[in-house]
């Protein structure tokens, strides 16, 4: 049972929240993850958002923050250094009719820290509040902050930085056990998240190597809130389900699921891009998910949806050298024929 948490009135049930993921976690992207898990999301998170593009207009940028009712609740995350651009795009997201702000002080990526943004606030303390202060002085909903453990080995400074911001008025947080250096490599560092969940009086969710129920009831323990799902939902969309069922989703191997996946993203995925960039965003899904899949190789060639949709086309009718003959086409959205493909082992 995955209990849900409160942050002020705004209820996540479960704690379960899919976590922001640049050039991922696409307005299209977090429906297909709402639609595959019914009721087993109780939080998305849109990509981090720059507040330079936000404050200075870009309509891609701001196209980033656009999300359907059917997400809620929805939390938009924005990264940068500046305070007065931190501030004012918090009032934007305010504006935008989302219902949580979040703080990015864990993204690792060079072209991030490099400009004073993500995990590099962690380095200078003082700074993060002054934007922490402001921000909560600017908008009237939740306000949420993202960190790693730290720096490096010899900074990990997430605790006393978790007690400052939640003086400053952050009201949950969430914590993803490695440091900048260590980026994705490595375990995550539980033990950090657990300690900060019983020192402050905020829900804390952790994040990092989270796959699966047995992984997410080990790490569900002491007073942690909830947990932040990421890199696990592109190599298996219905995780979120698998979590919550205590049933494994099976989706290697089993390629009318796959399918059904990839079909019902390219529709998304039509409604907010144009076909140039739909078959790249396919791609990423399909790399990720589909691994083993006969036909893998060849679909990650294609650089044309409509090529991408044939060549599916054809594993779908049985008609792909080596394809399963599948006539049968079930759709995600239908619980029975979902049951029909579990996998009983559990491993």
């Amino acid at each position: 049972m995955i209990k849900p948490y409160a942050i002020r009135n705004i209820t996540v049930q479960p704690g379960l929240v899919l976590s922001p993921m640049s050039g991922v976690t696409t307005r299209a992207f977090r429906r297909l993850i709402k639609e595959s898990n019914p009721g087993a999301v109780g939080l998305v998170v849109s990509e981090f958002v720059s507040v330079e593009g936000m404050t200075r207009g870009s309509r891609r940028t701001l196209e980033m923050m656009r999300f359907s009712e059917d997400e809620r609740p929805f939390c938009v995350q924005i990264f940068g250094y500046d305070v007065d651009r931190m501030r004012d795009a918090a009032l934007m997201v305010q504006d935008s009719g989302a219902d949580v702000v979040d703080i990015n002080c864990g993204c690792p990526a060079p072209k991030v820290v490099k400009r004073g943004g993500g995990c590099e606030l962690m380095r200078q303390p003082s700074h993060l509040l002054q934007i922490v202060r402001e921000v909560r002085k600017a908008v009237s909903i939740p306000l949420t902050l993202k960190m790693r453990s730290g720096w490096d080995d010899g900074t990990r400074n997430a605790l006393e930085l978790s007690k400052m911001v939640v003086s400053e008025g952050v009201e949950a947080l969430a914590v993803h056990g490695r440091t900048r250096a260590q980026l994705y490599r490595g375990e995550a560092d539980w033990s950090i998240v657990e300690s900060i969940a019983e020192t402050v009086s905020v829900p804390v969710l952790g994040s990092g190597d989270v796959v699966d129920r047995r992984s997410a009831e080990a790490r569900l323990t002491g007073k942690v809130a909830g947990l932040f799902i990421g890199r696990a939902s592109i190599w298996n969309p219905l995780v979120f389900r698998e979590i919550v069922s205590g049933t494994p989703s099976a989706l290697k191997g089993n390629e009318p699921l796959m399918l059904s996946l990839l079909f019902r993203y390219a529709d998304l995925l039509r409604e907010d891009f144009p076909e140039s960039s739909c078959a790249g965003k396919l791609k990423q899904l399909a790399s990720q998910m589909c691994r083993g899949a006969p036909w893998r190789k060849q679909l990650l060639t294609l650089n044309s949806l409509g090529e991408q949709l044939r060549l599916l086309e054809l594993v779908r009718n049985g008609d792909f050298p080596g394809a399963a003959n599948t006539p049968t086409f079930p759709t995600i959205n239908d619980e029975s024929d979902y049951q029909s493909f579990q996998h009983q082992d559990p491993s």
